[in-house]
């Protein structure tokens, strides 16, 4: 079989994330003899360039040959994460949900609309869409209950992260934060501002360089967030990133990550985040649309970011206290390890060991 994995999405995914599972499918995939993997793209990360220089079923090709080729074979297959191929419409094509637009906050209304569009119109053409945890299955399958026979859950695991000897994590504190150790949150802008006054007090606390990085949606986003530290006393330990340029060393440089509010588009971000023993903190909202599931609760700890001293003090304790936070990271280490385990052998999807092709 000829497995065509496309590289591009319609949807905001974050090119580091999404190269990783492209990734994860060929390392779950290459004990099979039977499949030649395509990945179609450009400008791809140097884990995908290596893997095809070491195996000889990996083949990496652009997307107008990968057009052309698509034509003359008989025996093909697509998975994409958003995407599509022209001249492929006669193969099966599995869709591999990341994400779902409406986790994209502030979007124009018509361009809401036309990315809700495609993300149905790519599940009513796909012969299986594939969530990879069940935090996805279970929020795509009450989203999208029109194709709920269509959506299954699929056993995809995080393999081959980047290693990244103490010379490249001092490389990309010194690229995010001119070397300062920092706690990366994905906040908000609506909760930059009390995260900021909770800081402070951390900072008033310890006389530290620890900075903070905050990871909000887009470049619009960055400048909002920019605009929010006129007049703050410690602006110069505040930075803020864009999350499509989100790279795995920024996880595995960091500190500790928070994470306010999320869905199940940051579930690779977690389990990454655990493989590079960094401890987890994540806000306990009342929100339910933006709740962690019970599954998926011991991969960090939780408390009310919205309590006064709360975010202060654990950025205290985590400051403080080495044996607690290696003690965190340890026990996100176990839920990972037995999360893993308990899927390897719950009869799901592996992707791409069984797959059909025409």
């Amino acid at each position: 079989m000829r497995l065509f994995i496309l590289t591009s999405s319609k949807f905001e995914i974050p090119r580091a994330l999404l190269s990783q599972k492209v990734l994860d499918i060929i390392e779950l995939g290459l004990s099979s003899p039977q499949i030649h993997f395509y990945i179609v793209g450009d400008n791809l990360p140097e884990q995908l360039l290596v893997l095809e220089q070491n195996n000889d079923t990996v083949t990496i090709i652009k997307e107008i040959a990968a057009e052309k080729l698509i034509k003359e074979v008989t025996n093909a297959a697509i998975i994409h994460f958003g995407a599509g191929l022209k001249g492929s419409d006669q193969f099966p094509h599995y869709f591999i949900a990341l994400t779902q637009p409406g986790f994209i906050a502030g979007l124009p209304i018509i361009h809401k609309w036309s990315l809700t569009k495609a993300f149905k119109n790519y599940l009513k053409k796909s012969t299986a869409t594939y969530a990879i945890n069940e935090w996805a299955f279970d929020f795509l399958k009450n989203k999208y209950k029109r194709y709920t026979n269509k959506i299954h859950e699929a056993y995809l695991p995080l393999t081959n992260l980047p290693l990244y000897e103490w010379v490249a994590l001092a490389d990309a504190k010194n690229s995010l934060t001119d070397g300062a150790n920092y706690f990366l949150a994905f906040q908000p802008l609506n909760g930059i501002v009390d995260m900021l006054k909770e800081f402070s007090i951390f900072k008033k606390w310890q006389q530290t360089n620890m900075a903070l990085v905050f990871i909000v949606e887009n470049d619009k986003e960055i400048a909002q967030a920019r605009a929010l530290l006129t007049g703050y006393k410690f602006k110069e330990s505040i930075f803020i990133k864009s999350i499509s340029k989100m790279e795995p060393a920024w996880i595995a440089a960091s500190y500790v990550i928070l994470f306010n509010s999320i869905n199940f588009d940051k579930t690779i971000l977690i389990e990454m985040a655990i493989e590079y023993d960094i401890p987890l903190l994540f806000n306990n909202t009342e929100n339910p649309s933006a709740s962690i599931p019970s599954s998926w609760q011991e991969a960090g700890e939780q408390f009310s970011f919205e309590e006064k001293g709360g975010l202060s003090n654990h950025f205290k304790l985590y400051y403080k206290d080495e044996l607690y936070l290696q003690g965190r990271a340890r026990m996100g280490k176990q839920w990972l390890s037995d999360l893993y385990a308990k899927k390897k052998n719950a009869g799901l999807v592996y992707i791409p060991l069984t797959l059909k092709s025409s």
